[in-house]
């Protein structure tokens, strides 16, 4: 108990400099960047009052809220009288939430894990469970959350290899976290080992599958999405790059470079992963392409050479209209994002060797061929071609990708089951 409880203490002092790291990456305003305006005091616990939610469903950012999308519209559908109050704690992942869920949910910013904070939030609005999407772990979260009796469960939860090794570390603040959760749906066995390695109860942890397969894309969508592409560009071979971070943009103007020299009219469209690099990464591209810009309407024509996606919203669209994707964050030890997109619209995929994020996804992509890990740009470069020139080819890693997104759907389904059963037992 002693010990737990100086775990606590030194916790909470070292969040005080992190509270003024988080508001600096949270506030200070930057070009591109979507403000809080007067809901940043939701981050303080203030703000509207929801009185007694059935659930709390906590996504960080844009990412979590994809994916939590077909779980809320499933639960609402079996339970259309209950409260559902979604958190995130990013603005984006808040207009992800009003353009995906408009007004079926509530939405609030997340609290700060400060006792002041999570005790204003949780004493105010007394949710009957808090649900996390991942692996999210706030201690005073877990802690207030027993102690007002709120039960905690994890969604979709992921546990690397390198993340146990992390957590192993410091095992005593692990056990602490770990063990104040009732349920943890972990993706796959992997993952379920890596959490119970960690100190969680093994009857507590149940290997359910991802919900990221359940992807509910609109057929309609994705038909005027080619639609427009044939009007606009027609053959033209496309590539996009998604989620660029710092430094890829210039890896993937140089890939499209090169394969310009055996097909020149190739159309590179990039995706950077944060709104506040849109600008930087437009005067990159300026200088070396010609560029159409999706926020100024410019259209693309046959001398458009990069296409800059610097909109929200608008990826599966961008998708629809593209043959083989790139992803991002993969180049350098970032760890990769989702495949499940582009996948689940046929595309097949390539990337940089750290996808350690995706580990699960990535390994059942790669034994379908449809996704390829390159070390080296030249192999990259090598795998593009043998698609974009060989149709036989490109046609299989294009199906194989859709059938490895059919073949593991159903998660969400045994997931609510699983989380709602809890609750009406």
């Amino acid at each position: 108990m002693i010990k737990r409880l100086f775990i606590a203490l030194l916790y909470n002092l070292l969040l005080i400099p992190g509270l003024l790291f988080a508001c600096y990456k949270l506030y200070w305003p930057r070009e591109g960047k979507t403000p809080f305006g007067k809901r940043a005091v939701e981050h303080f616990g203030f703000g509207g009052r929801v009185s007694r939610p059935d659930v709390w469903l906590h996504a960080v950012s844009v990412g979590e809220v994809i994916a939590c999308v077909p779980l809320v519209k499933a639960l609402l559908k079996e339970h259309p009288n209950w409260c559902v109050l979604v958190t995130t704690t990013s603005a984006t992942g808040a207009q992800e939430v009003k353009r995906r869920l408009g007004d079926t949910v509530i939405h609030r910013y997340s609290p700060f894990d400060l006792l002041p904070c999570i005790s204003l939030f949780l004493l105010k609005n007394r949710p009957k469970q808090l649900w996390i999407m991942e692996t999210e772990l706030w201690l005073n979260w877990l802690l207030l959350c027993r102690w007002l009796h709120i039960p905690v469960k994890l969604i979709n939860a992921r546990l690397s290899n390198r993340s146990a090794e992390r957590y192993q570390r410091f095992a005593s603040f692990a056990q602490m976290l770990l063990s104040r959760i009732s349920w943890i749906g972990a993706q796959y066995d992997h993952d379920r080992a890596n959490f119970i390695r960690c100190g969680a109860a093994p009857a507590h942890v149940q290997a359910i599958g991802s919900i990221k397969y359940d992807l509910n894309l609109d057929p309609q969508r994705i038909k005027q999405a080619r639609q427009i592409r044939q009007a606009q560009w027609q053959a033209r071979k496309t590539l996009i790059a998604i989620s660029t971070h710092r430094g890829e943009d210039q890896i993937m103007l140089d890939i499209a470079a090169k394969l310009r020299d055996t097909f020149a009219d190739l159309l590179l469209i990039i995706v950077p992963r944060h709104p506040e690099r849109f600008d930087d990464v437009a005067k990159l591209i300026e200088a070396q392409a010609n560029m159409a810009r999706r926020s100024q309407n410019q259209p693309v024509n046959a001398q458009t050479q990069v296409y800059l996606a610097d909109t929200m919203g608008e990826l599966i669209d961008l998708l629809a209209m593209s043959d083989i994707a790139i992803m991002g964050g993969t180049f350098d030890n970032i760890g990769g994002h989702n495949y499940l997109e582009p996948a689940a619209l046929g595309l097949p995929c390539v990337s940089g060797p750290h996808d350690f994020n995706f580990q699960e996804i990535s390994q059942q992509l790669q034994q379908a061929q449809a996704l390829v890990l390159n070390q080296n740009i030249e192999t990259l470069i090598a795998q593009l071609t043998l698609w974009f020139n060989d149709r036989q080819c490109y046609h299989a890693a294009s199906q194989a990708a859709l059938k490895t997104v059919q073949a593991n759907q159903g998660a969400t389904a045994r997931t609510l089951h699983a989380l709602v059963f809890d609750m009406e037992s």
